[in-house]
């Protein structure tokens, strides 16, 4: 039946999918919109009702997700932290609006105790104060700050639950009996503890995976295991480590996918091979390039980046980044430095002959090996694998580059990209107009390709997403991207 269920839900299913970053933005509109609530004295109960309505649908979510089998259910998982938002700024709302219309209500001996117990209001209270804090910490500012605190902290919603489940049983018990908040409460606690001893309710798919690599998160010792992925965030099981989305975190201390390294089964500890730093050029005021040479042998393939094991007064932490150039086993990268950055801080103070670690050498993005016509696009550092990329193909080969910076002095590598036998050759400046320079963004419209060609795209973001969709509306397929 769950099958017939999902098939039938599958075109929302589909639109959720190819709409989830709008309708992150519709909740967070919809959160702000909602605080001019709090002054209308007809919308204040609305609010608390439909608070209660998005708490239940978040607290069932995972229950239709893992004890039920609803597919629908996992597509929304990452959405939760929005709907979340959502739900508790009506919550806030709700509440602020009976503070406003009544601030006497606060002081009323009965306020905290009735008959002797913590009245409905108490709990309705106590739920109030628990969900300032997650409100103003559900952003990634927040998670980068807090670390591993941030899980911690946001457990508070355990007591959410359970303080504004018994305020709406007590409130609705004191005008009349309620049977159907009661019924969602038993339902709710018996689909938790299926869900907490893993039992499923349907027939699960049997799936051959092969044998995925598991991922060790430096910072807190959490595991990836693609054969169980991580439902909380969306990540179905099943899901290799290198297809999760790049915006995921890890569910333990919120650090991104960068900071996680191979794992194998008994064996938390990095694995780290020993390498001594050459040299270090300062290219333009924010990149750096940086040249290391390794003791073992490494073979890297065009378009890989290495990770680097540092450590500092947080502790061990890791930062990985292309390889622009390898020779033997002296490796070349070019790095932009942030202000803010652990690794770049410690980068600006290394001194040649200064002792590194290396974990391993990563990554799919690689160059193909095949005769067909080549396009690259690069911008800022995104350039270091697309510079390996094009000189590992033959030097009559025909190949077609798009470099582009924002500003002139943040250029770098033009003389080395000029010495690049057939290579042609477009350096856009983005905005500023300079002499011998193209102006603008790159267009991928205007871009002439064929069938055969293969698109290989590096650098921000935006522009690799926009860059992508002008292809394939174009109708290519051979698109390779990383983003920066």
């Amino acid at each position: 039946m769950i099958n017939t269920i999902n098939t039938f839900l599958e075109p929302i299913e589909s639109l959720v999918k190819k709409y989830q970053k709008y309708i992150w933005y519709f909740f967070i509109v919809l959160s702000v919109l909602s605080f001019s609530l709090a002054f209308s004295p007809e919308t204040v109960k609305l609010t608390g009702e439909q608070a209660m309505n998005f708490l239940w649908f978040l607290l069932f979510l995972p229950i239709f997700s893992r004890v039920f089998g609803l597919s629908l259910a996992q597509t929304l998982m990452p959405l939760r932290k929005e709907i979340g938002i959502f739900m508790g700024t009506l919550a806030v709302v709700h509440s602020v609006g009976y503070i406003v219309d009544d601030p006497s209500m606060l002081l009323y001996s009965w306020f905290w105790i009735e008959n002797g117990f913590l009245g409905y209001l108490g709990f309705w209270f106590l739920a109030f104060i628990c969900t300032l804090p997650l409100l103003l910490t559900s952003n990634n500012w927040a998670i980068d700050k807090l670390w591993k605190n941030w899980k911690r902290l946001h457990r508070l919603a355990y007591g959410i639950i359970i303080f504004t489940v018994v305020h709406v049983v007590l409130l609705k018990f004191a005008r009349e009996f309620e049977i159907g908040s009661v019924l969602l409460l038993i339902l709710y606690f018996i689909g938790k503890t299926l869900e907490w001893r893993d039992i499923k309710l349907f027939k699960k798919e049997e799936k051959i995976y092969k044998k995925w690599q598991k991922w060790l998160c430096v910072p807190c010792g959490y595991i990836y295991d693609p054969l169980i992925g991580d439902e909380d965030s969306g990540v179905a099981p099943g899901t290799e480590f290198v297809d999760i989305p790049a915006n995921w975190r890890c569910p333990w201390c919120g650090v991104a996918k960068i900071d996680f390294v191979p794992y194998e089964d008994g064996n938390n500890e990095i694995a780290t091979f020993s390498g001594v730093v050459v040299d270090k050029n300062m290219l333009n005021p924010t990149t750096i390039e940086f040249i290391v040479d390794i003791a073992d042998s490494f073979k890297s393939l065009a378009g890989q980046f290495m990770s680097f094991v540092w450590k500092d007064d947080e502790w061990e932490f890791v930062r990985s980044y292309s390889i622009a150039k390898q020779e033997g086993n002296r490796f070349t990268f070019l790095i932009k430095l942030t202000e803010l950055g652990r690794w770049a801080f410690l980068l600006q103070k290394i001194e040649s002959n200064a002792n590194i670690r290396i974990s391993w050498i990563f990554g799919n993005f690689i160059l193909a090996d095949t005769p067909n016509p080549k396009v690259f696009i690069a911008t800022g550092t995104g350039l270091a694998p697309i510079y390996n990329m094009i000189n590992s193909l033959p030097s009559e080969a025909k190949k077609v580059l798009y470099f582009s910076v924002a500003t002139e002095s943040e250029l770098f590598y033009v003389e080395q990209l000029r010495a690049i036998p057939n290579l042609e050759l477009h350096i856009h400046i983005t905005r500023e107009n300079i002499e011998w320079f193209e102006s603008g963004r790159v267009d991928a419209s205007q871009i002439f390709g064929d069938s055969s060609t293969e698109w290989y795209l590096c650098g921000n973001p935006k522009m690799v997403s926009e860059t992508q969709e002008k292809l394939k509306n174009r109708g290519f397929e051979k698109i390779y991207s990383e983003e920066f």
